[in-house]
């Protein structure tokens, strides 16, 4: 007989996953935190989720301890009781965790999307909650009485063995589809706005993160059928390996759109700061002479195309700082100038800022 024990492997796989999802997740409330920014619901359902998956793996770690990873041959029979309790909640947790990571990612999304789209984004939080809870219910019900779920021992019945793993993979299967469609919809607000190419392909790239996560899923949902093992203690490994890497890529994959937010506004603050003031100059007369402006009271209202910007510029100048030139032409004073930029979609009012600005801007009246 084989006595292979995989459960330290099951340790370092999950906990990384833990550990990484934790790290972005931290980066982007910091983010948000230290340019004064609202958290707003998607970053509590996120920071719920990865919650959700902390648990989950403490549970893990708990049954390890008790044989989980070995053959089934190998686990001391009284353990099997425990184990499967332990193993119901374990489910349950990873179910949560994965249900809410998305339903954050689509919260964000909410406000991006324009008109009916949020309809559809309203129908997928709504049918990824109930098809995943529905999961998550039946795996405590699926016996008679609800002991028997966790107990082989106990008298009673149950569902046949192949009906709840079915169920599962068509849960784990649709919620896997939706991440796809989520990954996707930004391109469509994307493409419209007002920046060059260059730009709107990474933002889009960075908000269509959600892919993998996709990926992910999908192998999780081929590894569901093991629920009907008899050798469960051993074969679960990959489900629980690709569960977590479900959630877990799922929480990264919300949070890097921040993390870009981050490294443009670092660059944009290096440019502001070390790039000459020709080129600066230059840039602005561009912007000038290629659109149409009005000033009123301090503000500059430039409009072009479908979308308009609202540019209100504010001069500061210190009592500390030098004169601005001296007789040879050399520049002594600095002044910093703020912009603000707020784009708004002339068909519905809709604030559609660029999609960097939108996950790293501040708290909307509503969704």
């Amino acid at each position: 007989m084989d006595h292979e024990d995989i459960g330290h492997s099951i340790l370092i796989a999950t906990w990384t996953l833990v550990g990484l999802s934790g790290l972005f997740l931290a980066v982007r409330l910091i983010c948000k935190l230290r340019t004064k920014r609202h958290l707003w619901w998607d970053d509590h359902v996120l920071t719920i989720s990865w919650l959700m998956l902390l648990t989950s793996i403490v549970l893990v770690t708990i049954s390890i301890t008790k044989g989980l990873g070995k053959h089934a041959y190998d686990v001391p029979p009284q353990n099997f009781p425990f184990l499967g309790l332990i193993g119901n909640f374990t489910g349950t947790f990873s179910i949560l965790a994965a249900t809410w990571s998305k339903t954050a990612f689509a919260i964000t999304l909410l406000r991006l999307m324009p008109g009916r789209t949020r309809f559809l984004l309203w129908f997928i939080i709504a049918t990824v909650n109930i098809s995943m809870g529905l999961n998550a219910v039946f795996m405590w019900t699926r016996c008679s009485p609800v002991s028997k779920t966790w107990n082989p021992y106990a008298p009673g019945t149950c569902w046949e063995p192949h009906v709840y793993p079915t169920y599962g993979m068509f849960a784990a299967g649709y919620s896997a589809a939706m991440d796809f469609v989520l990954a996707l919809l930004p391109w469509k607000v994307i493409w419209k706005l007002q920046m060059r190419r260059k730009e709107k392909i990474g933002v889009a790239l960075a908000m269509s993160m959600g892919i993998f996560a996709g990926g992910t899923a999908i192998v999780k949902t081929l590894e569901i059928p093991v629920l009907a093992s008899e050798d469960f203690t051993f074969v679960a490994a990959g489900l629980i390996n690709w569960g977590a890497a479900e959630s877990a890529v799922t929480i990264i994959a919300a949070s890097i759109p921040v993390l870009r937010t981050l490294f443009m506004d670092f660059r944009s603050l290096s440019k502001r700061y070390y790039l000459p003031e020709s080129n600066n100059q230059t840039q602005i007369s561009r912007v000038a002479t290629t659109t149409r402006r009005t000033i009123r009271n301090n503000t500059v209202v430039i409009s072009g195309g479908p979308l308009t910007s609202h540019l209100t510029q504010t001069i500061t100048n210190s009592s500390d700082e030098m004169p601005l030139k001296d007789p040879a032409g050399q520049i002594l004073q600095r002044t910093e100038v703020t912009v603000a930029v707020e784009l708004r979609d002339k068909e519905g009012g809709r604030d559609v800022s660029s999609a960097s600005s939108i996950i790293g801007g501040g708290r909307p009246d509503k969704l």
